[in-house]
This record gives C-alpha cells, sequence and structure tokens, in this order.
C-alpha cells in the first residue's frame, strides 16, 4: 500500500511570526478588537434604528426584509475601516525600521527583499483580517433578517481580503519612499486619491465628452477602482442592475466584471510589492550609485 507522509513544519514568514507573537502578547490586539466590534455595533443599532423610524413614522409595520440594507452598510463600513488603518499598518513597516536604526539589521538576514516585504504585509493583512473575523457574527445578523445567502458572506469575506491586501501593499511601497512614518501615512492617502483620479476623471472626460456610446471605455477604467468594484458587488448582492453591463470585454460583466476587478487588484499589488522589493534591495543603491559615476565620467571626458 502506499503510504502519505504529511509535511513536517509548514513554512511560515519569519517577520510573520515575530510580529504576530509581539502581538499577540499584547493588550492591544484585545482593545483593539473591542473598539472595532463596538464602533460596528453602534452603527447597526443605529441604522436598525432609523428603519424601524422610517416605517413607523408612515404608520407601516416593519418588513424584515427591509433589513437586507444593514448588510452594505455594515460592509460599507469595514471597507472605510480598512482603508484607514492599513496605512497606519504598513505605513511604518520599513520607515518605522529606519527610524529605530534596525533596518540595515533586517537587511543582514537572510530574508530576501521580497520576503521582507511579503511578511510585512502578509502580517498586516492578517492582523486585520482577526477583525474582520471577529465581526462575523454581527454582520450575520444581517443575513439571517435580511434574506441574504451564506454565499454573499464569503464573497464579501474574500473581498475584504484583497482590498486588505492592495491597500496594504500600498502602504508597503510608500514606506519605502520615505524615512518618518508620518510622511509614508500621508503619502499612501496621495496615492489612493491617484489610484481614484486614474480611472474616475477619464471616466468624467468619457461620459462629458461622449454620447455614452463609449460606456465600455468606462467599465474599463473601472477595473482598477476598489470602490468601482465594491458597489457592483453590493448591487448585484441585492439584486439590482448591473453597472457596468454591455462593457467591450464581453463575457466578464456582472459577478465576471467584479471577478476581473479583483484580479486586477491582485495584480496592482503584486506589482507594488515587487517595486517595494527593488526599493529595499541594497544592491538596488548600489546599482544607481555606479550609473551616476559612470555618467559623471562620461561628462567629464566630453
Amino acid at each position: 500500500m502506499m503510504k502519505f507522509k504529511l509535511p513536517g513544519k509548514i513554512r511560515i514568514n519569519p517577520i510573520v511570526k515575530k510580529e504576530l507573537k509581539v502581538i499577540s502578547r499584547s493588550w492591544k490586539i484585545a482593545w483593539g478588537i473591542f473598539a472595532y466590534e463596538a464602533v460596528l455595533a453602534i452603527i447597526f443599532f443605529f441604522a436598525v434604528f432609523i428603519i424601524f423610524d422610517a416605517f413607523s413614522s408612515y404608520g407601516y409595520t416593519s418588513d424584515y426584509q427591509e433589513f437586507i440594507a444593514l448588510f452594505p452598510i455594515i460592509a460599507s463600513v469595514q471597507f472605510g475601516i480598512i482603508a484607514l488603518i492599513m496605512p497606519i499598518i504598513t505605513a511604518s513597516a520599513i520607515s518605522g525600521e529606519k527610524e529605530k536604526q534596525t533596518f540595515d539589521i533586517l537587511l543582514t538576514t537572510v530574508m530576501t527583499p521580497r520576503a521582507i516585504v511579503r511578511g510585512k504585509v502578509e502580517s498586516a493583512v492578517i492582523r486585520m483580517m482577526v477583525f474582520i473575523v471577529g465581526s462575523v457574527p454581527l454582520m450575520a445578523l444581517s443575513f439571517t433578517i435580511g434574506g441574504l445567502s451564506w454565499l454573499n458572506l464569503l464573497i464579501t469575506m474574500i473581498a475584504f481580503l484583497i482590498f486588505a491586501i492592495l491597500t496594504g501593499s500600498i502602504g508597503i511601497f510608500a514606506s519605502t519612499l520615505t524615512k518618518k512614518t508620518i510622511t509614508s501615512i500621508i503619502l499612501t492617502y496621495v496615492f489612493y486619491f491617484v489610484v481614484g483620479s486614474m480611472s474616475i476623471v477619464p471616466t468624467l472626460i468619457v461620459v462629458i465628452s461622449s454620447t455614452f456610446s463609449q460606456g465600455s471605455i468606462i467599465s474599463i477604467l473601472m477595473l482598477i477602482n476598489p470602490v468601482a468594484a465594491i458597489v457592483e458587488m453590493f448591487v448585484l448582492m441585492l439584486g439590482g442592475d448591473d453597472i457596468f453591463s454591455g462593457n467591450a470585454i464581453g463575457f466578464w460583466s456582472g459577478w465576471g466584471w467584479v471577478f476581473l476587478s479583483g484580479i486586477v487588484m491582485l495584480l496592482m499589488a503584486w506589482g507594488l510589492q515587487r517595486m517595494a522589493a527593488w526599493r529595499i534591495d541594497p544592491l538596488h543603491g548600489y546599482l544607481i550609485t555606479e550609473r551616476r559615476k559612470k555618467k559623471a565620467k562620461g561628462v567629464a571626458l566630453k
């Protein structure tokens, strides 16, 4: 009979292992989860109150199907929290090491620059997903009384993960460009604006200057915009019409468009991580110095 051997040890990035150990020994993560859940709970009950008040003001009894609106409200708040918190976590990943003067020591380890960047992003994403998973019971309430399926919850969790990876990659890239944590955080939010402008501004130009016959171009441009993918996902879950139907990608409309947008965002995250690894690679500075020397030598000979 054939014998199957289980892997002896699962290889974990040393940075992920070290940072998660430090976090788990601190009360900060516990209080952070408490504050996170408290904010979501306040928003949840406030939304419930508004729904009940809207029905009672017209003299109707509450239709529990209307509680389906709780899902996009809670999920949108969580997407907003991810967009705000991830830069604070990842923007200090490299610049914080420089401020503590431990960055050079980190580069002397056997870890490659890509492994360092990947470890920083993974630890931040895992930390963020701990908060998200902790909110599942609260989100499940909107599913049970709102009539949505558990598949929608799974899709939403995957969307949280992809969005966290993208925002974390933006933060880690910004962290390699500066030496101060505050500057890195500000630069991350500037990158948010740039990514949004790359899709929104051309879209507005197309809409204003055309007779709406170029809707396919709009749908392609908006693939890089996380907000557009999130809105499209919510609209499809709630049974609305496809926003980006009839695009030039043919089959890729509706859920296909959302899936393709997720792939594009993962590719963007991968590219940002590669550029961040290139930035912190010691050979990067050496090669630039050598090029400058050759250029200066060539100018001197002329």
